[in-house]
């Protein structure tokens, strides 16, 4: 009924052009906004026969980007800053989280920093969002690296059933999974990382600058049917439920856990820019092993194009959702 009201009509059949979009680590509701629109056909509003890809991390998502076997990648914009670092070409279009939603979560017997020491730690892979979100943790911490083992288990989804099944003593989980395992597992939260201040590229839209340079109006109506998504999803909290429980495999009441925290708090990142803060935090990250980054910018590496929101503010879209 929401997106009745606003008078979109489906474009005919012979209007819509094929577009394959990639969810990176897509076990957070904020990835409901690709969800709802594919099970709901919403993209087709824009002109787009949308095919939807859900893969566990964020590091194989952006090589289909990259291989150009998708035009969109959900995912973290770290790994915008590793890929261009080796001559790739990929810019973010527009955020999600511009902060770290997670919380470090240990085994029941570790209760203190110290506890660490010889234990395994998870992460999704080197270089994801994950493994410079685990680095902050530790040094938050001032638990030395060298003193534990860091593993590449998986998204959060295996990576919680491997802390609640015993093979890894410590990793970060998002929620709803974070209160499961603390309330269920009796696990422990040693550091709430969206407390610590730190701005970080969570969540963000990269697309390749070619495919953006050539195919500008594809994109600029793929946000629009992102942000269409993000207002249908708010104004319909049963249906948000009814995506996060089929996506993420929880129940209602832990669906709704993720949907008031990703969606209802904080879904309206999907309409700005990351914070260019946060891209500068990972290449700090990054320049501690790799001499490439050392001296380099979100310019000097082409990594924020604002100009596809740009476009839709401009024209009133986002105004005509928000009334």
């Amino acid at each position: 009924m929401f997106a009745l009201i606003l008078g979109l009509s489906v474009l005919p059949a012979q209007a819509q052009s094929k577009f394959r979009a990639v969810s990176g680590g897509f076990g957070t509701a904020i990835h409901a906004v690709l969800w709802v629109g594919y099970e709901k056909r919403i993209f087709q509003k824009y002109g787009l026969d949308l095919e939807y890809l859900a893969i566990e991390n964020g590091t194989v998502s952006m090589q289909t980007l990259l291989a150009s076997e998708t035009q969109a990648a959900f995912t973290t914009g770290a790994l915008a800053v590793t890929a261009n670092l080796q001559g790739a070409d990929s810019t973010i279009i527009a955020g999600g989280m511009n902060f770290i939603p997670n919380k470090f979560v240990t085994r029941p017997e570790i209760k203190r920093p110290e506890d660490l020491k010889g234990k395994r730690i998870a992460i999704s892979r080197y270089g994801s969002a994950s493994d410079y979100a685990t680095q902050l943790a530790l040094e938050k911490l001032n638990v030395n690296p060298k003193d534990v083992t860091i593993n590449q288990v998986g998204g959060n989804a295996t990576r919680f059933a491997a802390i609640v099944g015993g093979t890894i003593h410590a990793t970060l989980l998002a929620e709803p999974l974070t209160t499961i395992a603390l309330r269920d597992h009796k696990m422990n939260s040693l550091i709430d990382l969206a407390e610590s201040g730190v701005p970080f590229p969570q969540n963000a839209f990269l697309v390749r600058r070619s495919y953006l340079e050539s195919n500008r109006p594809r994109l600029v109506n793929f946000m629009k049917g992102v942000i269409e998504c993000y207002f249908i999803l708010k104004h319909d909290k049963p249906l948000a439920i009814q995506m996060i429980k089929k996506y993420t495999r929880v129940n209602d009441e832990d669906a709704a856990i993720g949907y008031d925290y990703y969606l209802a708090k904080y879904g309206d990142g999907v309409m700005v820019m990351p914070d260019r803060k946060g891209i500068e935090f990972i290449l700090g990250q990054v320049a501690k092993e790799n001499p490439k980054a050392k001296g380099q910018t979100p310019e000097s590496l082409r990594l924020l194009d604002s100009s596809v929101l740009d476009e839709i503010r401009k024209s009133g879209f986002i105004d005509k959702f928000k009334k």
